[in-house]
């Protein structure tokens, strides 16, 4: 599969794109879209002048409510320079009640909005008589339930309220009359001043909150897909020249997988490499490193390994996927994998190309941000954090080093680049326009974007844009923002996240656990890097407002944390009956693990009437179960044995709970049985030997065989004895 394609489609997908225009390109391109929207007008209404648009009725996005609702907004970012036009889009929306047609009317203020305050107050709350002027009518159409009704109002630049006005921030007010009420809307325009002013703009990248140690293959599929919100963020920011922040953990989820990654996870991934923005590490998992240094862990935790997640498959091949060699010092130099292996060290998973560090909190106090400061690095925080008036963009609190960003402009940017319907996108824009035209810090302006893994790529960009291309504004980078001469403020302490900073201490102590039970395997970072990568991805920023998924997944992980713990263990042994002097009892051990283990088998007995072996080493392989030979010998006397066996790792840990073993020893059993068999031998003996004599002697005497030989007679030995006369 090939790379999505990029907004600009000139800009192919890993390739530097050019930068997005500025200055008076800018005001040509803003120019040449309201004439676009003019012409469009004025072919469907037929009119000219002040002339609405056609009227046209389109499914509402997101109607939440059962009242109907009214959204207007300037087209071009709220933004009119000398010869442009002011476009004022309009959208109707029904609730659950069908609207007629009806009429909106649009009107100006002819006194600028002086201050931020002023803007706040006019978008709040709009007071009619502050915008007195009415520049413009326009017919909506007949909406059905839900449904939206819109039109375009536009003024010529030819139009006196134009022409005549100086510089400054406007208010806009459009009111509709709708079942019965009267509907209003206020928002702003700005005619721009010949001022300049350097912007930088932060971009988060970031991914759904995990309580795995990395995004599973699925996840990644899912993300870079051409659907993915990892891709329009990819999208987004490709070929403008905001500074992208990024989740590491990302980038190492694609890595450990080598050439098995989702083809699009491989493709994003060389996207991403490709940008020239410049770009910085967030902390692995985007984890709250105030939440870290408020419970005490200075400095903020890093990854110790990533190699219990690397797909050796991955990297077999002639052909394995590329491990960039690290840039910067944005991640830890802890080296997890000997590169003799062939495979990716924990640096080389993690590097993001970045040549700076930084770190950026959701919130700070001057304690936390003291702390975060003590190495050196700089600390990203709002004008809300700010006691100091206008502070500077490029800041010092104390020693900690800080970037200041422009709280309201980052949040009216965040909420339209968060906006999926163009309408209310315009609104917030005309917002952001108007807070750039009065700077709330010193010298350069700093927006960064909230954390939000599912913007469109659209919304995004236009975003970007219009902070990057408001008249004036000329791109900042990364280093020359850092590179700034610091001015100094003082903090106004942020409320903390209580429950992220109480759920610390737990997770460091089944982390603890897991370091002195993970020693019974060759290699303990399998099962400690596995865990603090979890952790971190626990304690991430993305779990704002997930109170409940939050909650739940940190009862999975203390439930996988005890799991682990109780993986290896001996198996309840049975009671042994012993009669025997000398025998070798079998002891069942467990290993759940998928590694093999080496632990050593201790028995202990008080009890006279027993000797047994007190240690034995024993190897389990990975998911398997064995049988310890445990010898012992039995003493004198007969009786229960109670043997308290348990395990230890080579290191000595104590690995699983005891168990105790009975053991019935009857070994003079041994000696009555050979008494027993010896008389019994004795006996068959001596019968047998009766029962032959017996025999014999009822057996017939033999007769003697007769003598063969020569026949020695002679005629006088054969001759009969003369008769006896009478």
């Amino acid at each position: 599969m090939t790379a999505p394609t990029p907004l600009s489609a000139s800009v192919p997908p890993g390739t530097a794109a050019p930068r997005r225009w500025s200055g008076l390109a800018g005001l040509v391109r803003r120019a040449s879209a309201t004439l676009a929207i003019a012409v469009l007008v004025a072919a469907g209404a037929g009119v000219t002048g002040v002339a609405p648009a056609a009227a046209t009725t389109t499914p509402s996005p997101s109607p939440t409510a059962s009242d109907p609702q009214v959204v207007a907004a300037p087209l071009a970012g709220g933004v009119v320079s000398p010869g442009d036009s002011l476009a004022i889009s309009i959208g109707l929306t029904a609730g659950t009640t069908a609207l007629p047609a009806t009429q909106a009317t649009v009107s100006v203020g002819t006194d600028p909005l002086a201050t931020r305050s002023d803007i706040d107050d006019w978008l709040a709350s709009p007071a009619e008589d502050r915008a007195p002027t009415v520049v413009g009518t326009a017919s909506l159409d007949p909406a059905a339930a839900d449904e939206r009704a819109s039109a375009i109002v536009r003024v010529p630049a030819s139009d006196p309220v134009l022409t005549d006005r100086a510089p400054g921030v406007y208010p806009v007010l459009t009111t509709v009359t709708a079942a019965g009420r009267t509907l209003q809307s206020a928002s702003v325009f700005v005619i721009p001043t010949a001022a300049t002013t350097d912007v930088a703009v932060i971009v988060p990248i970031t991914a759904p909150p995990t309580g795995r140690g990395l995004l599973s293959t699925d996840d990644l599929a899912g993300l870079t897909a051409q659907d993915g919100s990892l891709t329009a963020a990819l999208t987004g920011v490709q070929g403008t020249d905001a500074i992208i922040a990024v989740d590491p953990a990302i980038l190492a989820a694609i890595r450990v997988l080598g050439t098995t990654a989702p083809a699009t996870a491989r493709d994003w991934l060389t996207r991403f490499e490709a940008l020239p923005n410049d770009r910085f590490a967030l902390q692995f998992g985007d984890a709250d490193p105030a939440a870290q240094v408020a419970a005490g862990v200075v400095p903020p935790l890093a990854p110790t390994s990533l190699a219990a997640y690397i797909d050796p498959t991955g990297f077999a091949g002639d052909d394995p996927a590329p491990t960039p060699t690290p840039t910067g010092t944005a991640t830890p130099s802890n080296s997890d994998t000997d590169d003799a292996s062939g495979l990716p060290t924990l640096d080389e998973l993690m590097d993001v190309g970045a040549t700076t560090a930084l770190w950026w909190p959701e919130s700070v106090t001057a304690d936390v941000l003291s702390a975060l400061g003590a190495g050196g690095t700089l600390t990203i925080t709002a004008t809300t954090a700010i006691a100091t008036p206008t502070p500077p963009a490029r800041a010092r609190a104390g020693e900690a080093g800080l970037l200041v960003t422009d709280a309201d402009l980052s949040a009216a940017l965040s909420r339209a680049a968060d906006a999926p319907d163009a309408l209310d996108r315009s609104a917030a824009l005309a917002e952001a326009s108007a807070l750039e035209a009065l700077p709330a810090t010193g010298g350069a302006t700093i927006v960064a974007l909230d954390r939000n893994p599912d913007r469109t790529a659209v919304a995004l960009r236009a975003a970007i844009d219009a902070a990057q291309t408001f008249p004036g504004a000329r791109p900042l980078a990364l280093g020359t923002v850092i590179s700034g001469e610091p001015g100094e403020v003082s903090i106004s302490d942020e409320a903390l996240a209580t429950a992220r900073v109480d759920a610390v201490p737990r997770l460091l102590d089944g982390e603890q656990r897991i370091e002195t039970f993970a020693s019974v395997i060759a290699d303990p970072t399998l099962l400690t890097g596995v865990e603090r990568a979890e952790i971190l991805q626990l304690l991430s920023l993305g779990w704002t407002g997930q109170d409940a998924a939050w909650a739940e997944a940190l009862d999975t992980h203390a439930a996988a944390t005890q799991t682990t713990l109780s993986a290896v263990g001996i198996l309840p042994p049975s009671p042994i009956q012993l009669v025997a002097a000398d025998a070798e009892i079998p002891v069942g051990i467990r290993n759940d693990l998928p590694y093999p283990v080496t632990v050593t088998l201790h028995a202990h007995s008080d009890d006279l009437r027993l000797e047994v072996a007190e240690d034995i080493p024993v190897e389990i392989g990975p998911e398997q179960s064995t049988r310890a030979s445990l010898p012992v010998k039995a003493r004198v006397g007969s009786g229960t044995v109670e043997v308290d066996l348990s395990l230890t790792s080579p290191t000595g840990v104590r690995i699983g709970p005891e168990q105790s073993l009975e053991v019935n020893v009857r070994a003079d059993w041994e000696t009555i049985g050979l008494i027993v068999l010896s008389v019994l031998a004795a006996a068959f003996l001596l019968l047998g030997a009766v029962r032959t004599v017996r025999r014999i002697r009822r057996r017939p005497e033999a007769e003697e065989p007769e003598t063969a030989g020569p026949d020695t007679t002679t005629d006088a030995d054969t001759t009969e004895p003369p008769k006896e006369q009478s």
